[in-house]
């Protein structure tokens, strides 16, 4: 069954707020499900063990697919070819962690003026043979060694390589089989390859053939566990200021930290335990790298020259026990260490997978936003995607056509020349695209007693999908009938707000024909029919929001607040509403209504809540609540009174079941059609509730 976790945060009062967050300040982050949601379109299949996706300088048309066991694959035209680029099957290691790791294109590869016209470079993992350029003491054997090579494309066909053209660059020992990274990718400010290094493999970066005191990721004296980088390029190439290497196949960068110092001049950064994925952004210059933790803690790390990520002294964020594994708090924070920018724990995920800032056109809810993932959910043992804002660090998970994980596990992800982004699925490459559009829930609203403090009424709702959207939001008040005759006790002149997930002020109208978007209203065939109404038009990205309905002056009366999407051709859909108010009796019960749109039947789950609020600081909450399910027609659809007493297992597979016992909760599957949601307290008892609305994903 599906799980959903909400964001709704208009229940919770200020201190509420600030007791959770304090609770788990000494705590990994769960991740928690985003409001962004994209879909998978298959590219390529029957692959073997894909590892690495690229594009070529100097075109759009083709995609490169390193394959682990030792094939690089081109998708041309969104067409696997049956030839190989390049088959390295024969020289490669392939074993768990090891074999073809990844390839990379030179920059001037389609410039014949460039030294590095035709070229290209792979890293993999070959059986050891000869002298290493880099090693550590080690008594044991070696498990293979780690090889970087340039290659070149032929000259009579761009879609294969020149296997006699090969040029072995750099040649390293590996103590153990595993955490060998490793990701090549050239940056576009320095026209250097950049490399990423495991730190040789065992637990705790502590076993035979690992430094003392410390590890390969501390110590500077081996290119273990560190992101090199060089010019890959013949040391014979003339014009460059860069010294040559210690083996005379490359250049070393002079602006490379330990240059004229202690240390292997190759080193650009260290400390780091697996960097088995990085990408460099586009529009920021940024490294953005994936290093996989230990027993704890996966993170992202924002990577500059000569600094230290803390790998075997900390993990994430955390100091790391090498004895051990343990983690604990860091509470001296040592400024030699760089803390990453975002963390998640193993309860998340197992093996972080690094990705992009997303900078392509197709899903612009992801616009600027840093897209990962993890090689194994813990519950469902996929795959998972991720996506964060690197300046706050908050991870949020990135379902996948409704579901929170991918069908198989993570090996990588890629990105085109266009800025759209790809995922290497067990044996198959999928494009990540925007949703389907379905209408699904068109509109949602809210009727109860306005009153003032705090019980106005609030509206929460959710945005779900892979764009922004256009909607409508509306307080009523002085229009209100049923049956063509007026509510007694209508609230006289609404004032409305909307804010977003963190309480920024969104836009506010009194009386809608005031506002600057009052012709666009009036497009929509949504204009209220009374000038004192409010009315809001806004375009909303995926994420949760809230509408505060108010009397203006602190007056009160029975109101309705409403949510219109009024844009059912764009790639996202409101998935919720979640309204707060009093709840008296007769006609001043709370009632939410919605709209199922679309031609497809959607599963919906109804909440009332009372009791679980007065834990969140609520005043007299409703101690006994009971909901109903109204169609059009105003027959009674289904009901609930005690969650417990039906559907028990069905709405604590939701993950989000009620907390105490006397509150109400149902599932039900309903056709495109209005209904209506009443909740009441038992007998003829009054407080303040929660009616909740949501569509669950199918």
């Amino acid at each position: 069954m599906t799980k959903i976790i909400t964001k709704f945060l208009p229940i919770l009062t200020l201190a509420c707020v600030v007791a959770i967050a304090a609770a788990h300040a000494q705590e990994i982050p769960r991740v928690e499900r985003g409001n962004i949601a994209v879909a998978a379109q298959t590219v390529a299949s029957g692959l073997s063990s894909p590892i690495d996706l690229v594009s070529a300088p100097g075109g759009t048309s083709r995609l490169f697919i390193a394959e682990q066991t030792g094939k690089i694959r081109v998708l041309k035209n969104g067409a696997l070819l049956a030839t190989p680029f390049l088959d390295l099957s024969g020289r490669i290691f392939f074993s768990g962690e090891s074999g073809l790791l990844s390839v990379a294109f030179h920059p001037g590869l389609a410039n014949p003026n460039s030294p590095g016209y035709r070229k290209f470079y792979t890293y993999g993992s070959e059986p050891v043979s000869g002298a290493a350029d880099f090693t550590v003491p080690f008594n044991g054997t070696f498990s293979h060694q780690g090889v970087l090579a340039e290659w070149q494309v032929s000259a009579g066909n761009p879609d294969v390589a020149d296997p006699a053209s090969r040029r072995e660059i750099l040649r390293l020992d590996e103590p153990q089989s595993n955490h060998n990274g490793c990701k090549l990718a050239f940056r576009a400010s320095d026209g250097y390859l950049y490399l990423s290094l495991g730190d040789g493999g065992g637990g705790n970066d502590t076993a035979p053939g690992h430094t003392a005191n410390g590890g390969n990721g501390q110590s500077i004296d081996t290119v273990l566990g560190k992101m090199l980088r060089i010019n890959p390029l013949a040391s014979g190439i003339s014009g460059s200021a860069d010294a040559v290497s210690a083996n005379g196949k490359y250049r070393v960068p002079g602006t490379n930290p330990f240059v004229g110092r202690a240390g292997v001049d190759e080193i650009y950064a260290i400390g780091f335990r697996n960097p088995f994925r990085f990408s460099f952004d586009a529009a920021t210059d940024s490294l953005i790298l994936g290093d996989v933790g230990q027993a704890s803690v996966e993170e992202v790390d924002l990577v500059e020259r000569g600094k230290n990520y803390g790998w075997n002294r900390k993990e994430g964020s955390f100091l790391f026990n090498p004895a051990n594994a343990a983690i604990s708090v860091d509470t001296v924070h040592d400024p030699a260490y760089t803390d990453p920018v975002a963390e998640y724990g193993h309860h998340d995920g197992v093996a972080i997978i690094g990705g992009f800032i997303y900078r392509g056109a197709a899903i612009p809810a992801l616009a600027g936003k840093y897209v990962f993932g993890d090689f194994s959910n813990p519950e469902t043992g996929t795959g998972r995607l991720f996506y964060t804002e690197l300046s706050t660090g908050v991870i949020e998970s990135l379902p996948v056509a409704g579901v929170d994980g991918l069908s198989a596990s993570l090996k990588s992800i890629g990105q085109d020349a266009t800025g759209e982004l790809y995922a290497l699925v067990g044996t198959t490459a999928v494009k990540l695209t925007p949703i389907p559009v379905a209408p699904a829930l068109v509109n949602l609203s809210t009727r109860a007693r306005i009153e003032t403090g705090d019980n106005v009424l609030i509206g929460g709702f959710i945005v779900n999908g892979s764009t922004p959207k256009n909607f409508i939001v509306r307080e009523l008040g002085p229009s209100l009938s049923v049956g063509g005759t007026p509510i007694p006790g209508s609230l006289a002149d609404p004032s409305l707000e909307l804010r977003d997930s963190e309480g920024v002020l969104i836009a506010a109208n009194n009386d809608w024909m005031t506002s600057p978007q009052a012709q666009q209203v009036r497009n929509e065939g949504l204009a209220p029919s009374d000038p004192h109404e409010s009315a809001i038009f806004a375009s909303l990205a995926p994420g949760a929001y809230t509408a505060i309905a108010r009397g203006a002056g602190n007056t009160s009366g029975i109101g309705l607040v409403e949510l219109y999407d009024v844009a059912q051709d764009q790639a996202s859909n409101a998935t919720n509403i979640s309204s707060r108010g009093r709840v008296q009796s007769g006609d001043n019960v709370m009632i939410a209504g919605f709209i199922v749109g679309g031609t497809t039947s959607q599963r919906i789950l109804l909440r009332g809540l009372g009791p679980s609020l007065g834990a969140q600081g609520i005043a007299n909450p409703l101690a006994d609540p009971s909901i109903e399910l109204h169609n059009e027609s105003g027959a009674i659809v289904a009901s609930n009174d005690n969650w417990r007493s039906t559907q028990e297992a069905d709405i604590q597979g939701t993950d989000i079941a009620p907390t105490d016992d006397k509150e109400a909760a149902l599932i039900t599957t309903l056709p495109q059609g209005r209904y209506t949601a009443i909740v009441r307290g038992a007998g003829t008892s009054t407080g303040v509730a929660l009616i909740e609305v949501y569509r669950l994903d199918p």
